[in-house]
């Protein structure tokens, strides 16, 4: 579902904020009337007067947030409006009010980041992405414990190339987040979950509240008691669907926060703990990526990007037996999710079942004839064979002279043929050298040489593009040679040498 992430901005409370307070200083007296005026310098002047005659004026904090904010100081507004909310003589519905101006400054920042973000993404300016670090920042300065912000600003960080500051942020983010994803896990809960089914687990809402949306369709926020803490549930009802699925979660919210932001609706975000167990296996952390993953994975199970990292990370941790059954399972409850299909496959081939693994291919290649990663490892798979009986049937001749070779591997070169030519039409793989390579080798073995020639002509038009990759000479040293191209293999090892 791809909705507008932006915030809008919540009404304020009618009552004046400086409702209740008593016998204002002269100082105080002057700054209202500044304040009326707009003159917010003033105002700040006469406030800080105030102050430092008495810096527990509660009265006094609260204008002088106002002033700072009518200043566009968000440091003051922050800090002013904060020891104001601890004031004994603030009511709470004032102390609402004050949180509800931080928040809609939150806004503002949050979404002017959104703004300049999707600016960088048509401009490629790095000034448009550091802005929107800056106005991400200033947001998590004015609402810590909102972690909407540390999102963003960790994949900015990532884009910048400072891991270190990347995962710095994406820790934040899941100090803030980890006791909400971990109720949702305990509870069985996954995202994209029916509203119907998470009712008959958590039973009746204590409240439920029904927004529209600008598409069309409904959003729910049901509220829960979880332990003595609340649970705010967002799930939304669009299109064809039967019933609204879970997206979004709202975990214990801070107490000195005004009940419309409590309510705020809310999206849960995967992106900071994919970073994190992402720079964990690039580190070596193989423990901490795998306890990441696993996260992920248990509140959306299907995951493209984590579930083949968590399989891999169960193999690397050696449990591959584990492993094995858990994608098993999975597959057996989803069998027509290639991805799934082609994991299996891979972690059956890796663990000497290559039978099982070619049945899995092709069955993927059953649902999704141009799955890529089948047909190059079907290719592969078959070529390999062809390699080892042919390796085989050498043996048998240099033993014996007389001996007439078994030339059946033939038939699995022709195979991998077959595979690696569909592989080649996909715009991914079309100039792929490693392909061109085993396709070449496959036919110079048939001694099919017109496909040979054609092969070499073909990888000759992408040298352009190649050349500066070593590799590339190196192919067509090979090629050149075993082609009795002598001259030409000279000039390919001469290129490649200098690079």
């Amino acid at each position: 579902m791809k909705r507008s992430v932006h915030i809008l901005v919540l009404l304020a409370f009618a009552a004046l904020l400086t409702q209740g307070f008593q016998c204002a200083s002269s100082d105080v007296s002057a700054a209202k009337k500044a304040l009326q005026a707009q003159d917010f310098a003033k105002a700040k002047q006469s406030l800080e007067k105030a102050l430092t005659t008495n810096p527990n004026d509660c009265e006094a904090l609260v204008l002088l947030g106002d002033a700072n904010r009518g200043l566009n100081d968000a440091d003051g507004m922050v800090t002013a409006y904060k020891k104001a909310m601890e004031c004994p003589g603030v009511t709470p519905k004032q102390r609402d009010e004050m949180s509800v101006k931080l928040f809609n400054a939150w806004v503002g920042q949050y979404n002017g980041g959104i703004n300049k973000f999707n600016d960088y993404v048509g401009s490629q300016k790095e000034s448009d992405l550091s802005e929107s670090a800056a106005m991400l920042e200033a947001a998590e300065q004015l609402k810590p414990a909102f972690s909407e912000p540390l999102a963003l600003l960790g994949q900015i960080r990532e884009m910048q190339n400072d891991t270190n500051a990347s995962y710095a942020v994406y820790t934040r983010w899941w100090n803030i987040e980890k006791p909400g994803f971990e109720t949702i896990i305990n509870k069985n809960m996954t995202l994209g979950m029916p509203r119907g089914s998470f009712l008959k687990s958590l039973g009746t809402p204590l409240e439920t509240k029904i927004d529209s949306l600008s598409g069309g369709g409904q959003l729910y926020k049901d509220r829960f008691d979880v332990g003595g803490r609340p649970l705010i549930l967002f799930s939304a009802l669009e299109g064809a669907n039967p019933d609204a699925l879970l997206e979004g979660w709202t975990y214990n919210p801070p107490d000195n926060i005004a009940e419309p932001e409590k309510w705020r609706t809310r999206s849960a975000s995967l992106t900071p703990l994919k970073g994190m167990a992402f720079i964990d296996y690039q580190r070596g952390r193989r423990e901490s990526a795998f306890q990441l993953a696993t996260v992920v994975t248990k509140v959306k199970p299907t995951d493209p990007d984590l579930v083949p990292l968590r399989t891999q990370l169960l193999q690397d941790l050696g449990k591959t037996g584990e492993a094995m059954a858990e994608i098993e399972g999975r597959v057996k409850a989803d069998p027509k999710n290639t991805l799934l299909r082609v994991q299996y496959a891979s972690l059956l081939s890796a663990s000497g079942k290559q039978d099982a693994a070619v049945k899995e291919y092709q069955d993927v290649l059953g649902q999704d004839p141009n799955n890529e990663t089948a047909l190059y490892n079907l290719a592969a798979h078959y070529k390999n064979i062809a390699g080892t009986k042919q390796r085989t049937e050498l043996d048998k001749m240099d033993k014996d002279k007389n001996y007439k070779p078994d030339v059946s591997y033939m038939d699995d070169l022709a195979t991998a043929a077959q595979y690696f030519e569909k592989l080649r039409r996909s715009p991914k793989y079309t100039a792929d050298i490693i392909v061109l390579e085993q396709l070449a080798n496959i036919y110079e073995v048939r001694k099919e040489n017109g496909k040979v020639k054609a092969l070499i002509m073909e990888l000759e038009g992408l040298e352009e593009i190649n050349k500066k990759n070593k590799e590339y000479y190196r192919i067509m040293e090979g090629l050149y040679g075993r082609n009795k191209m002598l001259d030409k293999m000279k000039e390919a090892q001469e290129k490649g040498e200098k690079l």
